[in-house]
């Protein structure tokens, strides 16, 4: 059983490896998890604290259909050179990077790149598709909403489409720029000006896509996480079809399980998709 390890944003393939090392060893031995780092420099992200060494790295230079363009495409050479991969475990950024390319593979190519997977502590995925949910951002921007003034009262005339997007943006990633977690950050103002529409990251949100993604997986997050993160990560979670999923929360904040009761939830949930899996077909 081969695992790809992808790392949360400001942080590397080795930090990651730090931070799972009581998911690893509680796991099957003979299963190989391989962490690798993103093919962005990137200065220390939020909550690395001083024990952690860089060089650090992000997943992509930022979130336009472009940039997102580009760090799958880089995620895609990673799977073709070092894979093929059973399954994918992501953290943070990584796991919305995983979700991302999953999803992108699932609609362009009717494909799954990967058997399962474990993601920990999501925050919100963007699309490479820059038709991707297109016409509700120009609608959007062309009411000429201010981020700084406006606030969710004023989506009452909203199309449902356009107000899950504008709450979304009020309530987790303005708040989660303003918290400067951001990284790389995002001018806000390209969803509020209509000039500036083909430069909006595509936000990926289950209200706006047309089908779930249909693969078996395992989501967790920290009780003691923010609550614009814990938001992101069930954004995250309703990506996926609920029938083939197992959720779990821990005691901590904004990183993987470490204690042992939780560690080993986490471990049973890995055993759980990796059967879930091969029942589908998706594992020999």
């Amino acid at each position: 059983m081969k695992l790809l390890c992808l790392h949360g944003v400001g942080s590397s393939g080795s930090i990651c490896e730090s931070q799972f090392e009581p998911f690893v060893k509680a796991a099957d031995p003979s299963y190989e998890f391989v962490f690798v780092n993103g093919p962005a420099a990137s200065i220390r992200g939020p909550g690395m604290g001083g024990e952690y060494d860089g060089p650090f790295y992000s997943h992509t230079t930022g979130y336009t259909t472009k940039e997102m363009a580009e760090a799958l495409d880089h995620l895609e050479a990673v799977v073709e050179e070092m894979g093929p991969f059973d399954g994918v475990v992501g953290f943070s950024q990584g796991a919305a990077t995983a979700i991302s390319y999953i999803y992108d593979q699932q609609t362009r190519h009717g494909r799954m790149p990967f058997g399962f997977a474990l993601l920990f502590s999501s925050v919100c995925a963007f699309s490479p598709n820059s038709k991707y949910s297109k016409d509700v951002i120009e609608r959007l921007a062309a009411r000429g909403y201010d981020l700084e003034q406006s606030g969710v009262a004023d989506a009452s005339s909203l199309t449902p489409e356009e107000r899950i997007l504008w709450e979304t943006i009020l309530k987790v990633i303005k708040p989660l720029r303003d918290g400067q977690a951001l990284l790389p950050d995002i001018d806000l103002n390209v969803y509020t000006h209509r000039e500036h529409v083909d430069n909006a990251p595509r936000l990926l949100l289950p209200q706006l896509m047309g089908e779930k993604i249909k693969i078996p997986t395992f989501h967790m997050h920290g009780k003691r996480d923010a609550q614009f993160m814990r938001d992101m990560s069930l954004i995250a979670r309703d990506m996926f079809d609920e029938s083939l999923m197992r959720k779990a929360e821990h005691s901590g904040s904004h990183h993987p399980p470490n204690k042992d009761a939780e560690v080993r939830s986490a471990v049973r949930a890995l055993e759980w998709a990796i059967g879930q899996s091969r029942k589908l077909g998706l594992l020999p």
